[in-house]
């Protein structure tokens, strides 16, 4: 019998492996599968773009996500159906430390819930929180690379990329201690959490949103955040595999 396909990811659970990695971007998502063995490409619909393949001797599974908690909800909650069970997302993000410059790495261990969709599926007094162990693991081997700048702490999700005529709001959650930026990771989380699945986070700083009145200059392709991507994505794949020993 022919395995059923996700309505929206278009994968079969023979695809997807339990250790899966997100991103937003689906070059990004290519350049994770380049890292793989037996890499290839198993579906690719509208935004999201998903490889299998394997890291030392783990099975892997890389899909993107696009820009928004919306349409990356529907990405994890497919995957998690397929047989998801370990996710990390890889994103980028703005950095609300000011130790953490364009290049510097940020792991998420909690996010701000500003996301515009996890409020219709728990209450908002339910938090979105990574996994522990995950979360150590994945910080440990950040802080053993040898000149990368990393932190750890909230992460604001929120669904608003550019600002509107209502103020910003920055000023406050790096008052209330949220340490970044970024627009998808409450969904991951809060999803993971009612799926009963582990989840975390690690992102590439592209900028300082705090210290710029709009997004004028802002560029996220400079070459410092390319190597910050790529370090994220080795410090991911090695993560999956402490877990899965």
């Amino acid at each position: 019998m022919q395995e059923p396909l996700s309505p929206i990811l278009r994968v079969k659970p023979s695809d997807v492996s339990p250790n899966v990695l997100v991103c937003g971007d689906p070059e990004r998502a290519k350049k994770v599968s380049e890292h793989l063995q037996k890499a290839r490409l198993v579906a690719g619909w509208r935004e999201y773009y998903t490889y299998a393949g394997e890291y030392q001797g783990q099975g892997i599974t890389v899909s993107s996500h696009g820009v928004g908690a919306p349409g990356a909800a529907i990405c994890f909650e497919e995957l998690i159906r397929a047989g998801a069970r370990t996710i990390i997302r890889l994103g980028t993000c703005g950095s609300y430390l000011p130790n953490v410059r364009a290049g510097g790495l940020l792991i998420g261990t909690a996010a701000v819930r500003e996301d515009g969709v996890t409020s219709e599926l728990v209450p908002l007094a339910f938090p979105a929180v990574a996994d522990v162990e995950l979360t150590h693991t994945l910080t440990r081997l950040a802080r053993a690379r040898a000149g990368v700048q990393v932190g750890a702490g909230i992460m604001r999700t929120h669904a608003a990329f550019y600002a509107g005529v209502l103020p910003t709001t920055h000023s406050l959650w790096i008052d209330a201690g949220a340490v970044g930026i970024e627009m998808e990771y409450a969904a991951l989380l809060v999803i993971a959490s009612i799926r009963k699945v582990r989840a975390g986070g690690i992102f590439a700083v592209d900028g300082n949103p705090a210290e710029q009145k709009d997004m004028t200059g802002y560029n996220p392709h400079r070459e410092v955040v390319e190597q910050a991507k790529e370090t994220m994505i080795e410090i991911a794949l090695e993560t999956l595999v402490a877990l899965s020993a």
